[in-house]
């Protein structure tokens, strides 16, 4: 992924060569791949992973494999390097240590914001790589509310749902938020053994494929709800769904939050989060909901805000969107109540 910019980048700043060690992000984004450890080294013109004999190393163009074996400092270690990069936010202090004996003549730099720029615009196979799990996210989903009855605790709802997303060719992207009534009223609450009864359920969960991650929340109501409680779900549903009829290319992220707490009126004191975040590789990544931030086409990003009474109920609905030039809902779970029997 955008190895060859990233190369660019380097050369106009004049960067001998990036370190970025594992568990960086950085490194499953460039490697596509997960590994249980290792790390990469980029250079202007090439590229060196470096595994252990215990994982498989993947064929990436543009990276050359090696197996990661006691001595490996002096195959990396240069004294004639002057610029080295390093993701500051990713790097353990004492492998800082290590690399400032690797290249005893260097300057370090941080790369993070080259990093982070280059991400936060998705190509065309991370927009599909982030479909294919929304699409399997909104899937579970539909198949949980089919299967309510089967359904006793927060606990089984979650289980439910990431057995379905694992038996999909994908993985968990984060652990499940099921929460019950009350519970929900805890952004983000633990899923714990409570039992399932009529009221407000929250789910809040994403699929991952091939290292993207979707995230999705959708509240489903067990029983039958009262009028209020359903004029206060349309109220967050109508902010939800105007806050992304606003979204547009140039638009402040601050703007958006702005926009929809308005929408909410006396339910924004109950809203106690950011409105959402990037998606990608890291669940939560550029862009974010902060000063400054703009939206630009081809960045993924979700849009969830919330009502939240402590002791009473808690309410979120959130959409993982891409904008391209249109704004696509890549979550198509119905936001409508579901109501549900329940016994």
């Amino acid at each position: 992924m955008k190895l060859k910019e990233f190369q660019r980048e380097l050369q106009k700043k004049e960067i001998d060569l990036v370190f970025l060690r594992h568990p960086d992000p950085n490194l499953t984004y460039f490697i596509q791949a997960s590994c249980s450890y290792g790390f990469l080294v980029v250079s202007r013109s090439s590229a060196s992973l470096y595994l252990t004999e215990l994982d498989l190393p993947p064929k990436v163009k543009g990276i050359n494999n090696f197996i990661l074996k006691k001595g490996w400092e002096k195959q990396v270690g240069r004294k004639d390097v002057k610029k080295v990069g390093i993701n500051k936010s990713a790097l353990p202090l004492s492998s800082f240590e290590s690399l400032k004996k690797l290249f005893p003549k260097a300057r370090f730099v941080d790369v993070t914001a080259i990093l982070t720029s280059l991400r936060s615009e998705k190509t065309e196979e991370e927009k599909k790589y982030l479909k294919i799990a929304c699409d399997v996210t909104s899937n579970a989903l539909n198949a949980l509310s089919n299967n309510i009855n089967k359904i006793k605790t927060e606990q089984s709802a979650a289980i439910f749902l990431e057995s379905f997303i694992r038996e999909n060719d994908c993985s968990v992207g984060f652990p499940t938020i099921a929460a019950m009534g009350k519970n929900a009223a805890i952004p983000h609450h633990i899923t714990s053994s409570q039992k399932l009864r009529k009221g407000f359920l929250l789910l809040d969960f994403g699929a991952c494929y091939k290292n993207y991650n979707a995230d999705m929340t959708r509240v489903l109501y067990l029983g039958k709800p009262t009028k209020q409680e359903k004029s206060v779900y349309n109220i967050l549903l109508d902010a939800q769904q105007s806050t992304i009829e606003m979204v547009a290319e140039g638009k402040e992220y601050l703007n958006l939050d702005e926009f929809c707490r308005k929408k909410l009126g006396k339910h924004a004191k109950s809203f106690n989060h950011s409105l959402g975040h990037g998606i990608g590789v890291e669940l939560h990544e550029e862009p974010f909901y902060k000063k400054g931030s703009k939206i630009s086409k081809n960045h993924a990003f979700t849009i969830e805000p919330g009502i939240y009474y402590p002791g009473k109920f808690g309410l979120r609905i959130e959409d993982s969107l891409i904008f391209d030039g249109k704004t696509r809902i890549l979550t198509k779970a119905s936001k409508e109540l579901v109501t549900l029997n329940y016994s």
